[in-house]
This record gives structure tokens, C-alpha cells and sequence, in this order.
């Protein structure tokens, strides 16, 4: 019986530090606007051609929103161990642009991401199993 009781309650323990780290790598996503700055492919880096303005934003409730260059857009995250991350696009505005080709792209890229890291203003998400990472610098909240 005590067996069972210390394992619970060890159980229980482990579970709520678990949420704990989540929530910290959900506050850390969620800290700022970022605005995507350049994109590396096998080590090339992609950043004369991203329009202006393409943003991503992740909430504290699991959903994401952005704009692609000129369609604004929303979607789903989820978080798990310390940097793994899946992102979902869900919908987008339908606006007529020149650049609506990046701004696909820009859609899938995300969809393919796997893993994050934040060091202060920059953030990375990454998709090793595709060859790219794309970069992102911190806006300041308005």
C-alpha cells in the first residue's frame, strides 16, 4: 500500500513539473510577434526575396496567427518536451498579390517544422528531415 501511495504521489509530481516546463516553453513562444528574416537551406540562406511583413504569432491558448506578405492567417501549435513543436495552418485570408508563390510556400514551410529554439530576440524553427530552418527576430509587442 505504501508502494502504490509513494508512486502516485511521484507520479503526480513528475506530471505537474512536466505542465510546468510547457507552460515556460508556451510563454517563451508566445512573448512576442516575430517576423520571419531569412530562411537557410543546407546552409544557403534565403532572405532577399521574403516580403515585407511576414509575421508569425503563437498564443498561449494554442493557436497561432500571422501574416504571409500579404494574407493574413491562423492556425494550431503544439508543444512537447523541451523543443519539439507542430504547427497547423488552418485558414488565410484570400487577397490578390504579386508574391502569392513565396507566401504558399511560407504556409507548407511551417507545416513542416519540427523543433524551435528562442535565444533573446531570435527564434528558430526547424525542419532538419526537410533541409531548412527558418529564422525569426523578435517585434516588440505593441
Amino acid at each position: 500500500m505504501k508502494l502504490t501511495t509513494i508512486l502516485t504521489t511521484a507520479s503526480a509530481l513528475l506530471l505537474l513539473a512536466g505542465c510546468n516546463g510547457s507552460k515556460k516553453h508556451v510563454e517563451a513562444l508566445a512573448s512576442n510577434p516575430w517576423r520571419l528574416e531569412q530562411v537557410l537551406f543546407d546552409d544557403s540562406a534565403y532572405s532577399d526575396t521574403i516580403p515585407a511583413g511576414v509575421t508569425l504569432l503563437f498564443s498561449d491558448s494554442s493557436t497561432i496567427a500571422g501574416n504571409g506578405g500579404c494574407n493574413s492567417f491562423f492556425g494550431v501549435y503544439t508543444t512537447a518536451g523541451k523543443d519539439q513543436i507542430d504547427i497547423e495552418v488552418k485558414g488565410s485570408t484570400m487577397a490578390f498579390c504579386p508574391d502569392l508563390d513565396f507566401e504558399a510556400r511560407y504556409f507548407d514551410m511551417l507545416s513542416l517544422v519540427s523543433s524551435y529554439s528562442i535565444n533573446g530576440d531570435e527564434m528558430q524553427l526547424d525542419a532538419p528531415e526537410n533541409g531548412f530552418t527558418m529564422i525569426f527576430k523578435a517585434d516588440q509587442k505593441q
